[in-house]
């Protein structure tokens, strides 16, 4: 039997070689945790940017879905239109049909003409009615709509300046695809920040007579960052809906009817002076008007009607 194989000693813990522990460079930690906190506010105002970004639309689109007037209080025979199917059949755009009358008289020489009226980013059809039937008196037949996210139009979506554009080229195609209206006989009406739709439809649609600016936003990005002052967040940069109406009238030949103040003004005199001197920079031939903030109703009858007579050529009423 062999002998018994020798069993190796344990070390015992006083034997064990000891390690120093590892310290942590006070220097590093504090860049670490520096580095750290930059991110973390890197982060935090990208997301804040983002929001703005996302949110932009709000400082300057105010949108109601509130109908409580209609072309009926001031008198008006109307129809309601719905018209624009989306992919489910369903109509997205709200209009009113508003024909002009045999009884307006002598403007009748005007009755072949539609004005295309596209209301500004705030309130719904329901407060343009009083200018309506300030159209109407002129002898013009009225197509004024409510773009998705205002009025009874589609509420799904939120308005943007593309959504708005889509919805007035629309608007455009009802009237000569459905009521077979000839573009030469369409008007684009654009008020505040709907001139710039308006000044862009006549621009992509060569044939129609006249354009209407009515106290366009000669700078929506500056009356954005207005609307939200901030030192911090540059809400210019973040303003996507740009609604640029410098470009379009600088080169556009089509007549222009261009109105600063009236009932459509914020009755704010600095806004006036940029819309005046938005409107040295448009392109011939152009009319432009200064209108009183309070009994207007007659200077801008007299305007309307003598651009009407300047720039249509009178047709007899069918």
């Amino acid at each position: 039997m062999p002998p018994p194989k020798p069993q190796a000693s344990r070390p015992t813990p006083a034997s064990r070689r000891t390690t120093p522990p590892e310290v942590v460079d006070p220097i590093w930690l504090a860049k670490a945790l520096a580095l750290s906190l930059v991110a973390a506010l890197v982060c935090g105002y990208a997301t804040l940017c983002l929001l703005v970004y996302q949110g932009a639309w709000q400082l300057i689109l105010h949108p109601s879905h509130t109908i409580d007037r209609t072309p009926a209080s001031a008198g008006l025979v109307y129809t309601d239109v719905r018209f624009d199917a989306s992919e489910t059949g369903q109509p997205r755009l709200t209009a009113w049909w508003v024909p002009t009358a045999p009884e307006v008289g002598f403007q009748a020489r005007h009755a072949s003409f539609t004005v295309l009226y596209l209301h500004d980013g705030s309130g719904s059809l329901s407060k343009t009615a009083p200018m309506l039937a300030l159209l109407h008196r002129a002898g013009l037949n009225i197509f004024a709509i409510d773009y998705r996210g205002f009025g009874a139009s589609d509420s799904s979506v939120h308005p943007s300046e593309a959504r708005m554009a889509q919805d007035a080229a629309a608007a455009l195609e009802y009237l000569t695809a459905t009521l077979h209206i000839p573009t030469r006989d369409i008007i684009p009406y654009g008020v505040g920040l709907g001139a710039s739709l308006a000044a862009n439809l006549a621009q992509a649609h060569g044939g129609v007579p006249a354009l209407i600016l009515d106290n366009p936003d000669p700078d929506p990005a500056s009356t954005a960052a207005a609307a939200k002052p901030s030192r911090v967040i540059p809400v210019r940069l973040l303003f996507g809906n740009k609604f640029d109406i410098k470009a379009p009238i600088a080169t556009l030949g089509t007549p222009k009817l261009l109105i600063a103040g009236g009932p459509n003004s914020d009755n704010a005199a600095a806004n006036l002076r940029a819309i005046q001197m938005l409107f040295k920079q448009a392109a011939s031939p152009s009319f432009a008007v200064s209108l009183p903030t309070v009994n207007f109703e007659r200077d801008y009858q007299a305007a309307l009607d003598r651009f009407l007579d300047q720039y249509l050529p009178a047709k007899p009423q069918s």
